[in-house]
């Protein structure tokens, strides 16, 4: 659909319309596996057309590992009034939060950002998980995105209907309001016709007020500067600038899957070793090589050299695909703002995901973080906007709050790193031995109790084993 047409039916302008044709649009078939390479053409004497190129599909493995990074130990969401607390407890359990978060993440590194709207429906708050090209930014500054156009599609029968709402300031109470319009057309990517709410949602108001004016979304764009249009708030793309490294990736991987078709068993045979028998049904005669006859056969040529057999495999590339695929690889994460060797192509391991090569994580980390902090902002304003429908709905009372947004960042911290941690801390006297016993085994208290006394045992009767777990006293 047109964004400018949208934008128009609520008398407002938008810039970057073709920020969605032209850039959105290519990364959502390059994630969905239909990249503009998905075909190869035919080799051969006698073939003519396309084929479908076997593809790696990169550019999904890398949005999901992006989102298993940022989002792969989850937050602590604090607030400091307790009824608030449960109130948002309830709310973000209830709306599958922590569920339907990291899987819009996926999309939000895809195609450039994502959005999450919240709304009351029969008094309850409800959260929208919403991908980028079904939302229009109208009015944005340095804090962010206040004012925007959201588009949902429904289906009925060959009808399709399109509910635009747009949320911003502009309220006769001070406040903000979301206005909505209902469209039907005979195509998804036709706008169409104004029709009433009441055709498809008959308990929807044109209009609903808030009380102040607390943007009812909060917009997340990935760590990445858009360097494709300078006007517009949107985010971009993980990988809008490596389509060039993902073809080459698909090409090496469809040249690798092929070479077990084109490098299979060929057997050179004499002519006067092939037989010729007639098809029963069409009357053809049919030549053929008996591979399975065992038995000596007459055969006319007296010449031994022209009746012998000849194997003329040749040898599998496995390893130089290999490497030539770790090497685009390599190239890829640098592109991206990961580590080298982040991703990887092994034989007998297959894709390796960072947290597997954590030795090596400095520059993912920090990518990570920068992400993390982005998502945060995202998280604190999904809070705000949830005790804002909590004060409509009469379940929250008036009060002043604080949120706090507290992250788990073990995903980037490998075991030898923890291990040091706990050391460090036992050494220190903040933790008791058996908690640190506990802590690095993984074991229950008994069992950890049990242990440190067996240390404490040998450590008394040999004397020279390393006081780490030694006495109290140490």
């Amino acid at each position: 659909m047109d964004i400018n047409e949208i934008a128009q039916q609520f008398g407002v302008s938008v810039s970057g319309s073709a920020y969605y044709s032209d850039c959105i649009a290519q990364w959502r078939d390059v994630y969905e596996n239909r990249p503009k390479w998905k075909t190869a053409k035919k080799g051969g004497l006698f073939s003519h057309g396309d084929r479908p190129l076997l593809r790696l599909n990169m550019a999904k493995v890398l949005c999901d590992s992006m989102s298993a990074l940022t989002f792969a130990e989850q937050c602590e969401i604090t607030l400091d009034n307790a009824e608030y607390q449960q109130y948002i407890n309830d709310a973000l359990n209830a709306n599958g939060f922590w569920k339907h978060l990291p899987e819009l993440l996926c999309s939000a590194y895809a195609l450039g950002g994502c959005v999450l709207k919240c709304y009351l429906e029969d008094g309850k708050p409800k959260i929208d998980y919403i991908i980028a090209d079904r939302f229009v930014p109208v009015r944005w500054d340095g804090r962010g995105i206040s004012e925007g156009i959201f588009i949902s599609t429904t289906t009925r029968g060959s009808d399709f209907f399109h509910l635009l709402e747009y949320n911003g300031s502009g309220s006769p109470a001070g406040g903000r309001q979301s206005q909505f319009k209902l469209f039907k057309s005979s195509g998804e990517n036709d706008l169409g016709n104004e029709v009433g709410l009441s055709e498809l949602y008959p308990e929807l108001t044109p209009t609903v007020e808030y009380p102040d004016n607390t943007p009812m979304f909060a917009y997340f764009k990935p760590f990445v500067s858009n360097n494709e249009e300078y006007d517009t708030p949107l985010g971009m793309s993980v990988y809008a600038n490596c389509l060039d490294t993902l073809k080459a990736l698909d090409t090496i991987f469809d040249s690798f899957m092929r070479e077990f078709v084109l490098g299979k068993k060929r057997i050179i045979v004499p002519s006067s070793c092939i037989r010729t028998i007639v098809d029963p049904n069409s009357g053809e005669p049919i030549r053929y090589f008996d591979s399975d006859d065992e038995a000596f056969v007459a055969l006319k040529n007296e010449d031994g050299n022209d009746v012998k057999i000849t194997d003329n495999t040749t040898e599998l590339r496995v390893e130089q695909h290999i490497s030539a695929i770790n090497a685009y690889l390599n190239i890829l994460c640098m592109q991206t703002g990961l580590s080298a060797g982040t991703f990887s192509f092994d034989v007998q391991q297959g894709m390796k995901t960072a947290t597997e090569i954590i030795s090596q994580e400095s520059k993912t980390a920090r990518t990570v973080k920068n992400n993390k902090n982005l998502l945060t902002e995202a998280i604190e304003g999904v809070v705000h906007a949830l005790i804002v429908l909590g004060r409509m709905s009469g379940a929250l009372s008036e009060r002043e709050y604080t949120v706090t947004i507290g992250w788990h960042d073990n995903v980037i911290v490998d075991e030898n790193t923890l291990i040091d941690n706990t050391i460090k801390l036992y050494l220190a006297g903040l933790i008791s031995r058996e908690w640190a016993i506990m802590d690095i085994y993984k074991c229950d208290p008994r069992t950890a109790k049990d242990e440190a006394e067996r240390i404490k045992q040998e450590s008394a009767v040999g004397g020279s084993v390393m006081d780490f777990f030694g006495s109290d006293e140490a």
